[in-house]
């Protein structure tokens, strides 16, 4: 599954009168009194919430008011992003909790008081073993990033950075066999606790790994207290966004500026077949499947064909323009998706995102509309096997 994630799930707002209080009390070895203890979550209102405090004696108190169990980070000292060994994640619950952290392998942290926590652990102990047949291939993906960040740092050449990517690509596409295994260590999970906080939280991270029925079951099976939950809201808005996005729906209209600045409407396209592609510079799977989409535009524009690509490249539109010279794709209709980073982390609506119009949650993803407006055909799993799929499925409306 030659894929890139390219979407944030938002936090959705959720004013609840349950609001209840936590507290966990800390118990932390090798700690300076100076220093502090940060722990981000969802608070009751649904809202991303920061708590602070000093460390005094080696103990520290956090407490705030949650509406049911949810994930928190918490974060010891300052380090960089990603390489702090003092920061960990766990759930905690709307009751008196203890933790006990050493400075310097947070990740071995032990939580009491949170049955949600037990429930997670389960989970992820039961990955363990992948992970360890994994460090070789994360090591290397590493160090294929860090080769990546220097070159770009050092201003190489597009064609090195290029050649960088790829390489780093081949590395990462080794890396789907033990996903899947991960993600059946998950769907188990998911069987055996169907009406779990920790279910609602990785089904979330799953809306690209099974079918919209086998999503709409599992979220079913939720029940009704969690699915009120912020991530139960949060799986029910992606669950809504896939429908509309899916074989069978209308496709919302969307109105943009493409490249040359000129007005595009996908509602000016009706009476053609038109294949939305969702795709991004950095996304070398996307890039792979570029000559593929140029040989059906090339084979059917003629008979009523035509493409709109949608790139993820917002924040750098100098790459987006790049790209498409290299690859030769000025030929179609080109356009920026219309993302909004500070309205994605604050939950809010963004109507000018088209990919939110589509339920996109990976990339490459491929949206197949008809000439009545009428979605036909989505292909998201970046495969040979959905590359040819499509290639039938156009053969097929065009009489070809």
């Amino acid at each position: 599954m030659k894929k890139y994630f390219a979407i944030v799930l938002a936090t959705v707002a959720v004013h609840s009168a349950n609001a209840q209080q936590f507290t966990l009390n800390g118990k932390i070895t090798g700690a300076a009194s100076s220093e502090k203890v940060k722990l981000y979550y969802t608070d009751a209102s649904g809202k991303r919430t920061t708590d602070s405090t000093t460390v005094k004696d080696g103990s520290f108190v956090l407490k705030g008011n949650i509406a049911a169990p949810t994930m928190a980070y918490i974060e010891y000292g300052k380090g960089t992003p990603g390489q702090n060994p003092n920061t960990a994640s766990f759930f905690i619950e709307p009751k008196p909790m203890s933790g006990s952290f050493k400075v310097g392998d947070f990740k071995n942290m032990v939580i009491t008081g949170s049955r949600t926590q037990d429930e997670f652990l389960e989970l992820e102990n039961s990955k363990e073993s992948i992970r360890k047949e994994m460090e070789p291939l994360s090591k290397a993906y590493e160090k294929a990033g860090e080769a990546m960040r220097k070159a770009q740092k050092e201003k190489k050449s597009d064609d090195v950075l290029d050649s960088l990517r790829y390489e780093a690509a081949a590395i990462h596409d080794k890396f789907e066999p033990y996903f899947q295994r991960q993600a059946q260590k998950d769907f188990q999970f998911f069987a055996k606790h169907p009406q779990s906080y920790v279910t609602a939280y990785y089904l979330r991270f799953h809306t690209t790994d099974v079918s919209l029925d086998s999503l709409q079951m599992f979220y079913n099976a939720l029940g009704s207290t969690i699915q009120q939950s912020s991530d139960g809201k949060n799986i029910a808005r992606e669950i809504e966004k896939l429908k509309a996005g899916s074989p069978g729906s209308v496709a919302k209209n969307f109105t943009t500026k493409d490249i040359n600045g000129k007005s595009v409407s996908l509602a000016d396209f009706k009476g053609k077949y038109v294949l939305i592609d969702f795709w991004a510079s950095w996304c070398v799977p996307c890039r792979k499947s570029m000559p593929h989409v140029k040989e059906l535009y090339g084979k059917y524009k003629d008979k009523g064909f035509d493409v709109i690509a949608v790139s993820d490249d917002d924040r750098d539109s100098t790459a987006w323009k790049k790209a498409i010279a290299k690859d030769g794709t000025d030929m179609w209709n080109n356009v920026l998706r219309g993302m909004d980073w500070e309205k994605i982390r604050k939950g809010e609506s963004n109507d000018k995102d088209i990919s939110e119009k589509f339920g996109i949650h990976s990339l490459p993803t491929k949206i197949l509309i008809d000439k009545n407006g009428v979605i036909i055909g989505r292909y998201d799993k970046g495969t040979e096997e959905e590359a040819l799929a499509l290639d039938k499925k156009l053969a097929e409306v065009m009489n070809d």
